[in-house]
């Protein structure tokens, strides 16, 4: 090593007297260079060597203790020393200032001895000191991201009000008020009536005319007409005639009161005679009337009848008619020219003809059935009727058809001289527009000798809408043999929902009676009859609300027990009437969502026959009205 890098100034050689220094001796390993000069350690004894060493290391150690020396890093000796950091598994040693600020109750102390160390007692090594202070590592969890809360809003219970139901009104009563002669029986009170049936209650209306608000005046002797939209009542039990007059002008004496059913045309009379009023009479204004039924009414009915275009269709038979109704029949009433109005020379019943006949018996009530017959005299006693129609004199709107279309002769069938008729309401039109749809008809002719037939067959479907044409089932194969079923596929106009058909044929060829068995008519809907059965069936799936009432059970809580049970009775007949089929058959319609996951295809409508269709058997019609015996509706997967 050269003497330029230990010094910075060279000292200058100082050789002492009586020493003989050479260059081999400077040169030695045992001599040291020192401010004062070379010096050579074998000067000294051995003992004064190793105490000048022992010496040495201990000014060394003292050194080190008062020199405080820096914490040892493994990382950068950058980082800024913290409080509690000089418990970190990275330092081995911590200053002195930071012991003494540590609290007395930091847990991160490594010391369990009272009084603050800069040292870990524990660990000679920093490898050791890392390994004693390291921490482990928490593993990592990957979580999903955290979904913020929103609180529902509050509950506030509520008072419940139940809604009061809306009465239907599905039928209309005439009401006529009868004032009598008294002197100071007139009012202009605000007169009100309450009717109670077996079925149901009209509970408290006001007579009068218009607005509820206009003013009207019942008149000393009197007759004022009024006509109420009230539920049906049934047969009518009582009636509360009562107004709200409290001075003397107001008092009014009441005579009796009449109410009709316009539906069923029964009559009941509520006899009054008696004062309202709170300064005559027994000074009431309310009264509680008993029904009395006018089974004893006559009524007057017009009778057309029409004779068929059939060869020989016209009588010269007497005619007989007798009307079957709600309350009972009329006796045999003959069709006489007198009743007709006409000269008794005059022909009656002459083929393609029409007679008008006038004719008063009992009130029946609705008419539903009507039996003619006739004696079979005369020279042409065979008698081919199309159809009669009656009609109430008094109300023209009570108009009930009877379609016969077929003989009444001795010669055919089985010879019956009568026929009993069901009463129609209304005649269906035929539907001449609209959308045509598929029907699918199947028919099935009968296992019985003779059954089979060659006439051309027809069906005509009659619906909510009207009716179709004749529709010929016919096709390429041998048809209509016995014990065979016949599938036909025809296109008419929508009649809406099938109420009946008539199935028939016109008697041509060799053998042209006909025993049919049944009729299954299939009819395809619509898209808008898809979507329209879809949502009613959503609908009426819906959970009811329990806590609300219907107003047949109101109904039922306010009347006797034997009154409940008919009102159930009526309630369940126009629930089947307006849906004759179970919401609970078509629990698969809808998924858990309430989408639809199937679609209706089509209607199906079973009728039963069983009789012939032909001139020498049975009673000789050659068409028939049959009536669905069941409907059914198939369904198809939505793809």
């Amino acid at each position: 090593m050269e003497q330029s890098s230990i010094w910075a100034v060279r000292p200058k050689r100082i050789i002492h007297s009586g020493t003989n220094f050479n260059d081999e001796m400077l040169l030695s390993a045992d001599v040291k260079h020192t401010w004062a000069g070379p010096i050579n350690s074998k000067l000294y004894s051995e003992s004064l060597n190793n105490l000048s060493k022992v010496t040495e290391a201990n000014l060394a150690r003292l050194e080190r203790v008062r020199s405080a020396p820096q914490t040892v890093y493994y990382k950068t000796p950058d980082q800024i020393f913290m409080q509690s950091s000089w418990a970190d598994y990275s330092h081995m040693f911590a200053p002195k200032s930071a012991i003494g600020r540590s609290n007395d109750g930091d847990s991160s102390s490594v010391s369990s001895v009272s009084g603050a160390s800069n040292f870990c007692y524990l660990c000679s090594t920093l490898e050791e000191h890392r390994s004693h202070m390291k921490v482990p590592k928490k593993l990592k969890v990957n979580q999903q991201p955290r979904i913020k809360y929103i609180a529902p809003p509050p509950k506030v219970r509520t008072k419940m009000i139940e809604e009061e139901p809306v009465e239907k009104l599905d039928n209309v009563y005439r009401i006529v008020v009868w004032t009598g002669d008294q002197p100071g029986s007139t009012t202009d009170a605000n007169v009100f009536v309450t009717i109670k049936g077996d079925k149901n209650i009209l509970y408290k209306k006001r007579l009068c005319r218009g607005s509820v608000n206009n003013k009207f005046c019942f008149c000393q002797g009197s007759k004022e007409i009024f006509y109420l939209k009230s539920p049906t009542l049934g047969n009518l039990e009582f009636l509360t005639i009562e107004h709200d007059g409290e001075e003397e002008r107001h008092s009014w004496y009441c005579e009796k009161i009449e109410v009709t059913c316009m539906k069923t045309h029964n009559k009941w009379i509520f006899i009054c005679q008696n004062w309202l009023s709170r300064h005559k009479g027994d000074f009431l204004t309310s009264r509680d009337l008993v029904a009395g039924h006018l089974k004893n009414q006559i009524e007057e009915y017009e009778v057309v009848v029409n004779t068929g275009k059939k060869k020989f269709a016209g009588t010269d038979a007497r005619v007989f008619v007798t009307f079957i109704g709600t309350e009972g029949r009329s006796p045999k009433i003959e069709l006489t020219a007198a009743r007709a109005g006409v000269k008794k020379d005059v022909t009656l019943f002459e083929r393609n003809s029409e007679d008008r006949f006038k004719v008063k018996f009992r009130n029946v009530g609705e008419i539903k059935k009507l039996r003619i017959e006739h004696d079979n005299s005369g020279m042409a006693p065979g008698w081919f009727l199309n159809r009669v129609l009656v009609q109430n004199i008094r109300d023209p709107k009570e108009i009930y058809y009877f379609i016969l279309d077929g003989w009444i002769s001795k010669d055919v069938g089985e010879g019956l001289l009568y026929r009993e008729i069901n009463a129609k309401r209304d005649l269906a039109p035929e539907v001449k527009k609209g959308k045509e749809i598929l029907y699918e008809v199947q028919v099935r002719t009968g296992n019985v000798k003779f059954a089979g037939t060659d006439a051309n067959v027809y069906i005509i479907i009659e619906g909510t809408k009207g009716r179709t044409k004749k529709l010929i089932l016919d096709d390429a194969k041998n048809n209509f043999e016995k014990g065979m079923t016949d599938k036909f596929k025809v296109k008419a106009f929508d009649t809406g929902s099938i109420k009946s058909i008539y199935i028939g044929h016109d008697n041509s060829g060799p053998g042209a009676g006909w025993f049919c068995e049944d009729v299954t008519v299939r009819k395809f809907l619509t898209e808008e009859e898809q979507n329209d059965f879809l949502r009613k069936l959503k609908l009426k799936t819906r959970p009811k609300d329990k806590h609300k009432k219907t107003l047949s059970q109101k109904l039922r809580a306010r009347s006797s027990s034997r009154q409940r049970d008919d009102q159930s009775d009526t309630d369940s007949l126009s629930e089947s009437d307006e849906d004759s089929v179970s919401v609970g058959s078509y629990k698969d319609v809808f998924n858990v969502d309430g989408k639809p996951v199937k679609t209706p295809l089509y209607e199906e409508y079973y009728f039963v026959c069983k009789n012939w269709i032909a001139l020498d058997e049975k009673d000789g019609l050659l068409e028939r009205e049959l009536h669905p015996k069941s409907k059914s509706i198939h369904f198809q997967d939505l793809k």
